[in-house]
């Protein structure tokens, strides 16, 4: 039964793959004007995905805004969506050395430093920007690079974020085999990218005043730097022109077994909400982040 089914996901895959790599040869200004005005056409005009859950989110989150301002922050936030889906379709076949020049990295002397010292780095990121962008990472920086992520349910597109992930030598390292692998290569320095502003769970305890609201958040990077004595650094990115992204890092703490409890995951929050509020329209809106 498994092997029958192996064989109807890598058929569906192939089936999948090949349009999507063929329509990523084409030039961006050409997928812009054919496939993204099409999805944003059909996304924010005709079907309205997720439009009420983004004005919800919005409009709590942001209580000091007019409605127009929302209305035209959610536009915007549908803008980006679809620029994200035509960067991420584009990574298909992009090359090294042109994805090389639309990221650039900020602040970097701040993991050298750490990782002379032999000392391993979690960054935490919220779902800001595009992060599929950081599978250069392993281009740019003289470590291993992982990505600490769960397995979609659905094994074709697991395949397909798989293929584009990992393209540049990013390692994908399942969330429940993070800790094992970490402690295992520990005297090998690595810097492991963790997002962590996704919802965790009603039963979750880390909770903490976000976006003016209560909000559970994902503590999983806390425990794995706390357990593993690793440096954590946030990761911030911000769109420059020409598709471009500034990807920066600071510093959280490089004494996480020092920190009281709570205190990693609130000091991410704070700085994912500090980003946020400069510029709204950035950030993952329709996910049903509050639906606790």
């Amino acid at each position: 039964m498994n092997l029958v089914r192996n064989k109807f996901f890598n058929q569906l895959y192939h089936l999948v793959f090949f349009p999507i790599y063929l329509l990523s040869l084409l030039p961006y200004a050409v997928t812009n004007l054919t496939l993204g005005r099409m999805l944003y056409f059909i996304s924010y005009t005709v079907f309205r995905y997720r439009y009420s859950v983004v004005l919800q989110n919005l409009s709590r989150s942001l209580p000091a805004k007019s409605y127009a301002e929302i209305q035209q922050i959610a536009k915007e936030f549908y803008k980006h969506l679809v620029c994200m889906v035509i960067e991420t379709v584009k990574l298909f076949s992009m090359s090294g050395d042109l994805l090389d020049k639309k990221v650039t990295l900020v602040n970097t002397e701040l993991l050298l430093h750490y990782q002379q010292q032999n000392r391993n780095i979690i960054a935490v990121l919220g779902h800001y920007g595009n992060w599929e962008y950081l599978n250069i990472l392993p281009a740019q920086l003289p470590f291993k690079i992982n990505a600490i992520y769960k397995p979609l349910s659905n094994p074709m597109m697991n395949k397909l974020v798989h293929y584009v992930r990992t393209r540049f030598g990013m390692k994908l390292l399942p969330a429940n085999q993070a800790l094992r692998h970490l402690l295992k290569h520990k005297d090998q320095p690595q810097l492991s990218i963790f997002l962590a502003d996704q919802f965790p769970g009603a039963s979750e305890h880390a909770k903490f005043d976000f976006m003016h609201q209560s909000t559970n958040m994902f503590n999983g990077a806390e425990k794995l730097a706390i357990a593993t004595n690793a440096v954590v650094v946030y990761l911030e990115m911000k769109r420059k022109p020409g598709n471009c992204w500034e990807i920066r890092f600071s510093l959280i703490t490089e004494s996480p077994k020092e920190t009281s409890n709570q205190e990693i995951t609130k000091c991410f929050a704070d700085k994912l909400q500090q980003t946020i509020k400069i510029d709204p329209s950035y950030w993952l809106w329709s996910h049903r982040r509050w639906k606790d």
